[in-house]
Formats: structure tokens, C-alpha cells, sequence
């Protein structure tokens, strides 16, 4: 391969010339979309519509984390065994449009309750499982994966920067009832281009499916992947949650400039999502995902440091980094170290993202009325700590194990 044919932007091309790549491409941009119209907007939703008080709004995504924790584990081992992810993305987005659209009638709590816990199981990890196969799969692909995983990522990254801006326009033309309705529609338009797009005859039959290969079980590993990624993402979770009150509370700034700040940090994630994954080819998936770990306790500890406004900008930038390691190529880490089960590595690594609010706000809840706010952000530090110590004695497969 020359050093052209090497360079950042070809390897970036692979994706978009490739009908598979591509097919997953454009499906998590629409997901994006879908998921980023209407997520920012549930508990506003649920307190002005459904009259639920704070505690009931925040308690949505509790259920809703715990059945996309035991349920997509159980069905992402069934994708290991059967060696096919197409009919779980199928289910997966029938369901999320099944559960979003009835929201856009309902004024029951219990029932909105219900409908957002079913909707708990989604595609999202299955996607990239599926991605996962076929790199390997495309031979010459697989000394690509952190790039080709990080453009992909970034797909989602760029639905979710405009889901607010079109939400916000929808609920202020049509309010929440074509918000959701739109939602469930998108959800719709996924599984219509998965089932045009994604050919049956594009899936993979590797040797690291079917049933005589797949161990049975969870094994240690990817229970301690869960956990270590739990403490990762508990830490995004308490960013999400408490920047927004250190920004209107003790910089005493605008509600906008809370939109401007996390907008930087999406922006750049599109520059280095793709970057980030192209560099861990270069140096390594692990050495390159622990050195985004160090850079989240990094900022933290910085963010804890009572900043002006201007010394935020320049972190939210940072953080665009972060995600990049943390997002993107901490996926393609967690599936190396069960390449046999892709399905449970890649889902034990996802759903740590919904069950990650729990964790940090239990933890920087109690505190925020006892110390300042801005030093609540050493608690996400040492999570940050414990999760990089965990993962850098995680023994990743040796290549003939990956084969």
C-alpha cells in the first residue's frame, strides 16, 4: 500500500465507497436524528405535559436502562450464536417506533413509563457489531478498524448535533405530539433503508460465529468491560448533567451559552472521531484508548478548577478528543477482548451508557449541596482513574484469535 493510498483520507473513503460500511453509515445518521429530536426534550416533556414531578421525570430512563441492560445482553448472545445481526436491528427498530410514536398520545405517566422501558432494546450496539463482522470479513479492512469505527461513530455524532435544533423547531410548530410522531417515523425510515440496503447476501459468515464457537454465558471479561465502561460513562453522564449548573449557576451565564458549549464539543467530535480512530491503527486500539482515559481525568480535574468561560471553550474542544477515544475506539477495545462474542462485547460496552445517569447522579447528587459545585467534578475524576486502571489489565486476543 503506498503512502497515499495510506493516508488519513483514503482510509476515511473506505467507508463511503463500501456498500456495507456505507448502508451503516447513513443508518446511524437517521438514528441520530431520531434518538437527539426527542431525548433532550423527555423531561421537559413529562413535567409540562404529563404534569410528573421532578423525581418522575428523571425516573423515565430507569427502567429504560435496566430492560436495555438485561435484554439486549440476552439477544446480543443469540447474534453471537446465530451469526446474524439483520433480524435483531429489524426487531430493534420495529420496537423503538412502536414505543415512540403512542407518546405522542399519551397523558399517562404509567404508560409512557411502560413504552419508554420497551424501548430500551435498541439497535445501536447490534449496528456495530455488525460492523465489526464485516470488517473482518473485508481482510483488507482490518488494519482500518479504529478509522472505519470512528467514521461510523461520527455518523451518529452528526444526527444528534442537528436531533436538538429539529426538535426544538417541531415542538415550536406542532409541539411534542409531531415530535414524537416524527420520531417513531424516522425509526420507520431506518428499518425501511435496512431492509432495501443491508442484502442478505452482504452478511458475514465468519469463523467466529455459530453456535459451536460462541461460548456459552457472559464470560469474567466482558463483566468487568461492563463495569469499567460504567465508571467511563458515569463520568460523561455527570459532565451532561452538572456543566449546564456550573455554567448558569456559578459562572452566571446564559442558558445559550450552555447550548454553544456543547455544540462546540459535537462539532469538533466530527474532526476527531475519525481522527482518533485513524491514529489508534497508528499506535495501537489499547495504548490509544488509555491515553483517553488520562485525558478525561485530565479534564476533569481541570473543570473542577473554578475556570472562567473562556478556559471551558478550550476544554469542550478537549473533551471532542475524549469521545473520540472514550466513543469510538474503547468499542473496537472492548471487542477485542472477546473477538468470539462481538455481540456481548459490543453490547456489555454500549449499555453502559444507559445505565451510567444512575451512577453519577447518585454520586454527585449527594454532594452538590454540600460542596461547590465545580469540585463535585473529582468524584467523575476518579471514576475516570478506576476505569483506566481496570482496562489496562484487560488482555486484549492475539491476532491469530481474532482471525
Amino acid at each position: 500500500m503506498s503512502k497515499t493510498e495510506n493516508s488519513f483520507v483514503s482510509r476515511i473513503k473506505i467507508v463511503f465507497t463500501d456498500r456495507d460500511f456505507r448502508t451503516i453509515f447513513i443508518s446511524l445518521f437517521i438514528i441520530g436524528l431520531s434518538v437527539g429530536g426527542f431525548m433532550p426534550y423527555l423531561t421537559v416533556w413529562a413535567t409540562n405535559t404529563l404534569h410528573a414531578t421532578s423525581f418522575q421525570a428523571g425516573f423515565l430512563f430507569v427502567p429504560m436502562s435496566i430492560i436495555g441492560l438485561v435484554v439486549s445482553f440476552y439477544l446480543a448472545s443469540l447474534s453471537d450464536k446465530w451469526g446474524k445481526r439483520k433480524p435483531f436491528i429489524i426487531w430493534a427498530l420495529l420496537i423503538g417506533t412502536i414505543s415512540r410514536m403512542p407518546l405522542a398520545f399519551t397523558h399517562s405517566y404509567t404508560i409512557a413509563l411502560v413504552l419508554l422501558a420497551i424501548g430500551g432494546f435498541n439497535a445501536f450496539s447490534f449496528f456495530f457489531a455488525l460492523l465489526n463482522d464485516f470488517i473482518v470479513k473485508k481482510q483488507e479492512s482490518k488494519s482500518q478498524a479504529g478509522t472505519i469505527t470512528g467514521t461510523v461513530r461520527m455518523a451518529f455524532s452528526q444526527g444528534y448535533i442537528f436531533g436538538p435544533m429539529l426538535g426544538a423547531l417541531i415542538i415550536d410548530h406542532g409541539g411534542y405530539t409531531l415530535l414524537f410522531l416524527l420520531s417513531g417515523l424516522l425509526s420507520l425510515a431506518t428499518l425501511g433503508w435496512v431492509l432495501f440496503a443491508l442484502k442478505e447476501d452482504s452478511m458475514p459468515q465468519t469463523s467466529v460465529h455459530g453456535s459451536s464457537k460462541a461460548p456459552a454465558g457472559i464470560p469474567s471479561v466482558l463483566i468487568a468491560v461492563f463495569v469499567a465502561a460504567l465508571f467511563i460513562f458515569a463520568g460523561d453522564s455527570g459532565r451532561s448533567m452538572y456543566l449546564p449548573l456550573y455554567i448558569t449557576d456559578t459562572l452566571k451565564q446564559s442558558v445559550s451559552i450552555v447550548g454553544i458549549l456543547f455544540t462546540v464539543t459535537s462539532v469538533f467530535e466530527l474532526v476527531f472521531m475519525p481522527l482518533g480512530g485513524y491514529f489508534s491503527d497508528k499506535i495501537g486500539v489499547k495504548r490509544f484508548f488509555i491515553i483517553g482515559i488520562a485525558c478525561q481525568v485530565l479534564y476533569f480535574i481541570l473543570t473542577s478548577l473554578h475556570l472562567p468561560l473562556s478556559g471551558l471553550i478550550v476544554l469542550q474542544v478537549f473533551y471532542a478528543f475524549i469521545l473520540s477515544a472514550t466513543m469510538g475506539v474503547g468499542m473496537v477495545y472492548a471487542q477485542s477482548l472477546s473477538p468470539r462474542q462481538i455481540g456481548l462485547a459490543t453490547t456489555a460496552y454500549m449499555t453502559a451508557i444507559q445505565t451510567s445517569a444512575v451512577v453519577s447522579s447518585l454520586a454527585m447528587g449527594s454532594l452538590v449541596s454540600v460542596i461547590p459545585l465545580p469540585s463535585t467534578f473529582y468524584i467523575l475524576a476518579v471514576f475516570s482513574v478506576i476505569s483506566g486502571v481496570m482496562f489496562l489489565f484487560m488482555k486484549q486476543k492475539s491476532a491469530e484469535e481474532m482471525s
